[in-house]
């Protein structure tokens, strides 16, 4: 299954790069699309991973987001712009700022390589600062988040593709 969902989401964060115009004209289906997609992954990781029976069930609670969002992106259709930018932005922080701190951790606590760690919180502060953009002007930047989307896919269905099982 996550050979699967790594090689949709390669494929989306290709057509990001060559079609950007295009998807920003089915920006709402394709996002509402991806973040059904991101729910059932989710989903299904919880549920074989038994993520059900831990206390942090934070895979079941990310499946239902994903999937409340998705659906009210694709209902708005093209009056969801601003719907759309203001649910990137808001997911961008929320990433970021979970990277953050694990970031962090790491590094106090010194577990892996310090430049990873350093590399990771760069990389947060640039995402945090991109997402403030998107939600300051959410349609004005969507088509440059496109284009962000699919550096972003293309590294996540890397790192689906090659996690331990």
């Amino acid at each position: 299954m996550r050979h699967i969902v790594a090689g949709m989401l390669a494929f989306f964060g290709i057509l990001c790069f060559f079609m950007a115009d295009e998807i920003r004209d089915g920006l709402t289906l394709i996002l509402g699309g991806l973040l059904l997609i991101l729910a059932g992954d989710n989903l299904y990781e919880a549920f074989a991973d038994r993520h059900f029976d831990e206390e942090d069930t934070s895979k079941i609670a990310n499946a239902i987001i994903y999937t409340i969002l998705g659906v009210v992106v694709m209902i708005r259709g093209d009056e969801a712009d601003i719907v759309v930018g203001a649910v990137w932005g808001i997911l961008g922080l929320l990433l970021a700022s979970r990277n953050i701190s694990h970031s962090l951790y790491e590094l106090i606590h010194r577990k892996g390589k310090t430049e990873g760690h350093i590399l990771h919180l760069i990389h947060a502060l640039i995402s945090i600062s991109i997402s403030i953009l998107l939600l300051l002007d959410p349609v004005e930047h969507l088509l440059f988040h496109v284009y962000i989307l699919g550096a972003e896919l293309m590294d996540y269905a890397l790192r689906v593709a090659f996690e331990e099982e």
